[in-house]
């Protein structure tokens, strides 16, 4: 039907600029023979004006009108999905947001809570603020997730963010009603171990044994994504940052300072 339409309303283009262009041709090809005398039958040269005229009119017409389907048919095209930021293309989406608390770790694993899994991390200068694009994030919220219901960290010191103090940042993505509430941390002049423990905020029985399930939310449309800044002993350096199993860690490299 469509292919109809536009052989149809190409045809006509075609007898428009015709007629604009060559009057007194195409009347003699498509009139001429419907008259005995076609001398006598042919327009004046007000009627080839006219017929000018209403080719112009046409040839306008059609111009205007397909100009206007196209635009509607623009609008009606999928609207193509916008590039990813620097931010996403190093830790996916949704943008994660910054849990702004001191993290100093503990050495003794908790029980009662769910093992996180670390998706990835990146080394932080919190005395020159770099990565800086860092300081620009969201700072993670939840009603329930205070020091009282176990929030891991303390509050960083006036004029400061957690970021300030911090060697490296954690990567988890847990469901949005759980949060960190133990952090372990085990430094030595090779590695430094890391682990990361969510639960709930009072759950029922005194413990997380019935959360695991929800803590561990694996669907990237339900999770949140949190960055946990760790403040450790000493500085990265060439150490390594692994898991509590001993598993390397990936290391999301900052891209927002490459030229």
């Amino acid at each position: 039907m469509e292919l109809l339409l536009y052989v149809v309303l190409g045809s006509l283009g075609v007898l428009f600029v015709w007629g604009l262009v060559a009057p007194r041709s195409i009347w003699k090809l498509m009139f001429s023979w419907t008259y005995r005398d076609s001398f006598r039958g042919e327009p004046s040269r007000s009627g080839y004006l006219l017929f000018r005229l209403v080719s112009a009119i046409g040839v306008i017409s059609l111009t205007l009108g397909s100009v206007g389907a196209y635009q509607v048919w623009q609008r009606r095209q999928p609207v193509p999905p916008a590039p990813p930021t620097l931010v996403e293309l190093m830790w996916g989406k949704p943008n994660p947001v910054v849990l702004n608390k001191v993290v100093h770790g503990v050495t003794q694993i908790p029980t009662g809570l769910v093992d996180q899994p670390i998706l990835g991390y990146q080394v932080v200068d919190g005395q020159t603020r770099q990565p800086s694009y860092l300081f620009g994030l969201k700072h993670f919220k939840l009603k329930s997730a205070t020091k009282l219901n176990g929030l891991v960290g303390t509050g960083p010191s006036a004029g400061l963010v957690a970021l300030d103090t911090a060697d490296l940042v954690l990567k988890v993505s847990g469901d949005p009603k759980c949060f960190a509430q133990v952090v372990v941390v085990r430094e030595d002049a090779e590695k430094v171990e890391v682990g990361v423990y969510y639960g709930q905020a009072n759950p029922s029985d005194g413990s997380n044994k019935d959360q695991v399930a929800n803590c561990s939310t694996i669907s990237a449309r339900e999770n949140r994504s949190t960055l946990i800044p760790i403040d450790l002993n000493d500085e990265v350096g060439k150490r390594q940052v692994v898991g509590l199993d001993g598993r390397g860690i990936f290391e999301v490299k900052d891209l927002t300072n490459q030229g």
